[in-house]
């Protein structure tokens, strides 16, 4: 059996997976932060959907610390919490490790965590952090139902609100700027993943036209938004190499066959937020 390779005293283990959208987010805020990390890959898609773990092999570790076997997963040295003044109310002990689950309750903590001046605070007003919380559901739940209904007319009808939910966040974000601010806040680490995959929709679902739902204006706005945080370093450093490769791995989500937990709560008619 192989050992875990034991963490330095001021690293994070970060659990991850190089398409998922809930891990980039995450991914997002270490590199904004710059917080030193070890990048684990921990989920294989597999080509039957209907083996493994929901559809995936899935890391030991991983499912060790995070039953449910979501990413991201983060894992903390003790050291390196110890004597930090974080809110340690969301982190649960399992054996020798502290653990964080849930993208957006990562991106708050490693905010908490960080040694920040006042452009890199991703929560310089509280009210973002609810803000973060209603456009996951607007916005990046929706997304999953575009894909993932099973007739094209509940596709149209899910792409309608989702359409409609980006030009509503877009109305808050400033020109030349980004959500309701001059620099980067949670809110726009918590959408970008998904503003990053519409693609996958203008791949699966070629017919669905975003001007039957919002003006050129908002769209022209939201393509310059998109542009400029594809831009900003942390980013970067976390947008996959191979599109077609991302293309692929969403096919078990456009074509209904996906099993995994998310796949799984859209086609039970429930949010994909929920699980």
């Amino acid at each position: 059996q192989m050992q875990q390779p034991i963490l330095s005293s001021m690293t994070v283990k970060f659990f991850s997976a190089w398409f998922c959208p809930y891990a980039q987010r995450a991914w997002i805020a270490l590199e904004h932060h710059q917080i030193p990390y070890e990048y684990v890959e921990s989920l294989t898609v597999n080509k039957n959907q209907d083996e493994g773990n929901h559809g995936y092999e899935k890391n030991a570790r991983l499912l060790e610390l995070n039953p449910k076997g979501l990413v991201p997963t983060l894992e903390f040295p003790h050291s390196m919490i110890k004597n930090s003044k974080v809110n340690k109310d969301k982190l649960t002990v399992v054996n020798d490790a502290l653990v964080m689950t849930e993208s957006i309750d990562c991106i708050e903590f490693l905010n908490s965590m960080a040694d920040k001046k006042d452009e890199q605070d991703l929560i310089p007003d509280l009210t973002l952090l609810s803000d973060a919380k209603t456009y996951n559901e607007r916005v990046c739940s929706t997304f999953y139902r575009v894909l993932m209904k099973p007739t094209e007319e509940e596709q149209k009808e899910a792409f309608g609100v989702f359409v409609r939910n980006v030009a509503e966040y877009t109305n808050d974000v400033q020109d030349d700027g980004f959500y309701k601010c001059s620099s980067p806040t949670i809110v726009d680490f918590t959408v970008i993943p998904y503003l990053l995959r519409i693609i996958l929709i203008k791949h699966y679902r070629p017919t669905f036209d975003f001007l039957e739902f919002t003006s050129e204006a908002c769209l022209e706005k939201l393509n310059s938004y998109v542009k400029r945080m594809k831009s900003v370093p942390a980013v970067q450093k976390t947008l996959w190499e191979d599109e077609k490769a991302l293309i692929e791995v969403y096919r078990r989500y456009a074509d209904g066959t996906a099993t995994s937990q998310v796949g799984q709560a859209v086609r039970s008619g429930k949010n994909a937020h929920d699980v």
